[in-house]
């Protein structure tokens, strides 16, 4: 395994995020080539006892740096002093609080939980993100903003169906104070639930400086708890990664995304709690060590 490097060189105040295992196996962002970003996507995934049903409903296709917004954003939400509940009927913030729940778009029983509120800057999420404050980036900000909130997430259980939004924002343009509110779904793992959430490590994403390996790290999350170890089919985990049928591939593109996550595996091995070994099978043996900076 190739020594870490780097890895404290970043300057995060909120290196833990958790996010939802729900809205995590539910793949919605992956590595977009530019200019290939698609409108107007919908993707529906079933539970195995067939009970269940989620869509995810996107106005602009969401990509690898869209997720590193949302898991900066839930980082930030953690400590307690940083995320508030907020309640349909609270006035404490008067109108803006009313005017993120309103764009929530919160139906049914989702309507009855809280959500959580965090005040940020733009300035603090570039810099969480490790970005330059440029007018670039300024701008991609509030474009993967935009993207998050018009993606909408619909709930059909044996119990309810119900719909949300990801996230919604409030930008101050006098004051440059930025409110986001994050759904119920979310929110509940936030407030303390210790079941159905993902601890993700945004020291070690932000070492992975490739999109594929970012997006296959997040997988790997989800399929692999502290302390297990798994053989996988390479095949798959090219499946996870770009939410494509590998049956659907040609010979090119198959031989393409293999080669790319295998340099993507490559990338993972070299964190300091992951140990991967391919083989020539097209199999790879990946053991999540421990969590690194748990707190």
């Amino acid at each position: 395994m190739a020594e870490q490097k780097n890895l404290f060189d970043f300057v995060l105040n909120y290196p833990i995020a958790k996010n939802h295992q729900l809205i995590q196996i539910l793949p919605q962002f992956k590595p977009i080539k530019r200019g290939a970003r698609k409108k107007g996507v919908e993707r529906t995934y079933v539970s195995k006892d067939k009970k269940t049903k989620a869509t995810i409903m996107m106005f602009k296709e969401l990509d690898i740096a869209d997720q590193d917004l949302l898991l900066t954003t839930l980082a930030i939400a953690l400590p307690i002093k940083r995320g508030y509940l907020i309640e349909k009927t609270d006035t404490e913030n008067g109108e803006v609080v009313q005017e993120l729940f309103k764009k929530l778009e919160l139906d049914g029983v989702l309507a009855q939980y809280p959500s959580i509120r965090i005040e940020t800057t733009y300035y603090e999420l570039l810099k969480e993100l490790n970005k330059k404050i440029t007018k670039q980036n300024y701008e991609w900000l509030f474009d993967s903003l935009k993207r998050l909130s018009a993606t909408t997430i619909m709930l059909d259980t044996p119990k309810f169906i119900g719909s949300t939004n990801l996230l919604s924002f409030y930008f101050d343009k006098k004051t440059e104070k930025l409110n986001i509110a994050i759904n119920p779904i979310n929110a509940l793992t936030l407030m303390g639930d210790n079941k159905g959430y993902i601890l993700n490590n945004r020291y070690e994403r932000l070492t992975l400086k490739n999109d594929t390996a970012k997006a296959l790290h997040s997988v790997l999350l989800t399929l692999l708890n502290t302390g297990q170890k798994n053989i996988f089919n390479l095949d798959i985990l090219i499946e996870k990664v770009y939410l494509k049928n590998i049956e659907e591939m040609n010979t090119n593109e198959k031989k393409n995304s293999r080669r790319t996550i295998k340099k993507a595996l490559e990338k993972i091995n070299e964190l300091q709690s992951w140990e991967i070994e391919i083989y020539s099978n097209n199999t790879v043996s990946v053991h999540r060590k421990y969590e690194l900076l748990d707190k």
